[in-house]
Parts: structure tokens; C-alpha cells; sequence
């Protein structure tokens, strides 16, 4: 392959991870204009809406019948929980040279949510999270390094899982999501048949299911800068592609 032809591929392979980052920011554009749009309403006033309707309501989190979020041991209503182990794999290049690199895999694994209430000054309204995207805090982040043959055991799901150990094993990263009962929430959601709160059905298109313990102010601010930074490194590659397709192109004819 010549140099026009190199630089031709990297110009599309440029332009289509341009397109890839544009539609993703266009999307989360998208779902930011959404949250301006939906009104707000009390928890007492839902039950006296139309089924379909798609509404916003902020309050906090109550829960008689918590679930208990695995590693952080905290009541809660939603937790996802995982375990990723990090271990070196070695191989032999061209040259016959062992050459290592760090790896990892996800072992385990867990997803959890309970139906919960919104409460505000008005009263509280049932949400069922079945569904719903779901911003939780990272409550659990951290690096245990693997000191036994066998590697450490855990309960997941009440099941208990040996890990696993083994040559090349260099620890456990665990990981835990969790939206702990008593916090503030919001939650974005459409009207169900009762006056609860839940997911549209499939018919309903450009409809989303929000819950997060991040205020509306704070989701729109965060999503709007992800949104810009993704559509600047799009027309950044864009730009790219373009150049390179001149160069490609000045290359063949020189």
C-alpha cells in the first residue's frame, strides 16, 4: 500500500470516529433539551394526571423495604455492583521476546433496584425504577492486591464466587453504585395507570426514564459540556479527514 492509500484509510477511519462521536453528542444534546422541557410537578399532583404524560419531580428518596447495596453495606433502593480483575498477560512477539501487558476482566457482577417513594412537601409518589437510567453515587472505588493462590472469595446476588487467583493475577478492582434511602433524587419519568411513576411503553418514542441523585441543574450542566466536548472532537476529526484526503489525493498526483 502507498502513502496516498495510508493516508486515505486514516482519513476515513477519522471520519467515521468523527460521525460516531457526533451522533453520541447529539443524543446526549438531546436528552439535556429534554430535562428543560418536562414540567415539574409535586408528588401529590401525579395521581391526578393523564397515564402517558411525561413529568419531572424532585424530592428524596424513602423506602420502607430498603435493598442493602453489597459492598458498601448502605440501605438503598438501587445498587450495581462489580468486580474486575487486573492481571498481566504475556505473550511472544515476532521476535521471539516475551512481552507483558496489563489486562482486565469483569468476574462479577450484580444489578439490584426496589420500588421507592418521592417525597416532597406536598406527599409522595411511587416510583418503579424497573428500566430507568440510572445516575447513582460511586460509593465503593477501590484496589485490593491479590495475595492468596485461590484469590478472594465474595457474595454476590447470594451466591458466594471464588474469584479465582492463578498466575499473572494482580488484584481485584471493586465497584459499587449505589442510591442510598433519605438522599435527594430526581427522577424524569412518565404517568402510570395508579399515578406512579415509571418507564414509557415501546410506542412512546423520545420519551426517557431518569432517576438521579443529582439535581436537574447539575445533569444539564454536566451533559451540556460532555455534549460540546463531543461535537469540538468531532469537527475536530472532521477537519482531519479532510486533510488528509487533500494529502492522499496531492500525493497521488506528485
Amino acid at each position: 500500500m502507498g502513502t496516498s492509500g495510508a493516508l486515505l484509510i486514516i482519513g476515513l477511519v477519522a471520519a467515521g470516529i468523527g460521525a460516531v462521536l457526533l451522533f453520541i453528542g447529539r443524543r446526549i444534546q438531546a436528552k439535556t433539551n429534554l430535562l428543560a422541557k418536562v414540567p415539574t410537578v409535586t408528588a401529590s399532583e401525579v395521581a391526578s394526571l393523564i397515564p402517558g404524560e411525561m413529568i419531572e419531580v424532585k424530592g428524596v428518596i424513602r423506602c420502607d423495604t430498603p435493598l442493602t447495596a453489597e459492598l458498601a453495606q448502605r440501605a438503598c433502593v438501587y445498587y450495581s455492583s462489580r468486580v474486575v480483575r487486573e492481571y498481566e498477560h504475556r505473550r511472544r512477539n515476532a521476535r521471539g521476546e516475551t512481552v507483558t501487558s496489563r489486562r482486565s476482566e469483569t468476574v462479577a457482577q450484580n444489578e439490584q433496584s426496589t420500588p421507592f417513594y418521592v417525597e416532597d412537601s406536598s406527599g409522595r409518589v411511587l416510583v418503579h425504577p424497573d428500566g430507568a437510567e440510572v445516575d447513582a453515587q460511586k460509593l465503593v472505588d477501590r484496589f485490593e492486591r491479590n495475595t492468596a493462590a485461590l484469590g478472594p472469595t465474595i457474595s454476590f446476588g447470594g451466591i458466594t464466587l471464588n474469584l479465582g487467583g492463578g498466575d499473572g493475577t494482580i488484584g481485584y478492582r471493586y465497584e459499587e453504585n449505589v442510591l442510598p434511602v433519605d438522599i435527594p433524587v430526581y427522577v424524569l419519568g412518565v404517568v402510570q395507570e395508579g399515578g406512579t411513576i415509571g418507564r414509557p411503553p415501546p410506542e412512546l418514542k423520545g420519551r426517557r426514564f431518569i432517576i438521579s441523585y443529582r439535581s436537574e441543574e447539575a445533569l444539564r450542566e454536566s451533559w451540556g459540556k460532555r455534549a460540546r466536548w463531543l461535537g469540538f472532537s468531532a469537527v475536530a476529526l472532521f477537519a482531519l479527514a479532510v486533510i488528509l484526503f487533500v494529502a492522499a489525493v496531492v500525493t497521488l498526483v506528485a
